[in-house]
């Protein structure tokens, strides 16, 4: 499966003991940690990881998420899995066309570095990474204006207020005829995140030793997103050849 950006990548993002005269709360979310988090979050897509950089849990992170007066921080929130999800699709890019550096394994030990570079597996992790966007845009339209007015939340929210017009007419704006189907639970947000944790699973382990016993090439119409990714990162999709009739790239 293709490297998406690691969840490491902070460079430059100020560090939380960095911040200039922090402004606590009681829960330690300050306006300025809210920022970082928020900005970690925007790169990695990754809520347990944005909250340890800040130095608080994701657990406090989805409780201030909550509270009817965190509504910035809310659409912020969306905004920035959003923007999270562009990166992804732009590093997705790079390695579909450029190719991408694989470990090899022999015998439970790395041996060595090969390229890999597959158009066909390019666009099927392309069309996988569509059909994740209605996933990932967890307000529906809402969230994409939020994402068009990050970083002025970012500054309101970094500055203490409350960003309510702003946040006003970013939901305005995205309303809808039945506001159910543009919104959705925190189950949801939470089976996301599961689900990310898992393919972290699956490319930390050896080609291999990965058991795909259970998936038929036959019925890849029924394949979990999770089933896919073992059979990328596996290579059965290569060895079964169900690419090869596919035309080149043009």
């Amino acid at each position: 499966m293709t490297e998406l950006p690691s969840h490491d990548s902070f460079t430059d993002i100020p560090a939380p003991d960095d911040l200039a005269q922090p402004r606590e709360r009681h829960d330690g979310w300050s306006p300025d940690r809210q920022v970082v988090f928020l900005e970690a979050l925007a790169r990695t897509g990754n809520v347990k990881a944005a909250a340890a950089y800040t130095g608080l849990s994701r657990e406090s992170a989805y409780k201030l998420r909550r509270r009817p007066d965190a509504r910035a921080f809310a659409r912020a929130w969306d905004a920035a899995l959003i923007h999270a999800r562009d990166i992804f699709q732009d590093a997705l890019l790079d390695k579909g066309l450029n190719g991408w550096n694989e470990a090899v394994w022999h015998q439970g030990e790395e041996v060595g570095m090969r390229t890999r570079w597959s158009a066909p597996l390019f666009l099927a992790a392309m069309a996988r990474l569509d059909k994740m966007a209605d996933g990932i845009d967890l307000a529906g339209k809402p969230a994409r204006v939020a994402a068009e007015h990050f970083d002025d939340l970012l500054d309101g929210i970094g500055k203490g207020e409350d960003c309510a017009a702003l946040v006003d007419k970013i939901e305005a704006s995205g309303r809808t005829a039945s506001e159910e189907e543009n919104q959705r639970s925190d189950e949801h947000i939470i089976a996301m995140l599961e689900l990310q944790a898992g393919r972290e699973q699956i490319l930390a382990m050896a080609p291999e030793d990965i058991d795909v016993s259970d998936l038929d090439v036959a019925s890849r119409e029924t394949w979990s997103d999770l089933d896919w990714d073992r059979a990328e990162r596996s290579g059965l999709l290569e060895r079964s050849g169900i690419f090869d009739d596919l035309p080149e790239p043009v």
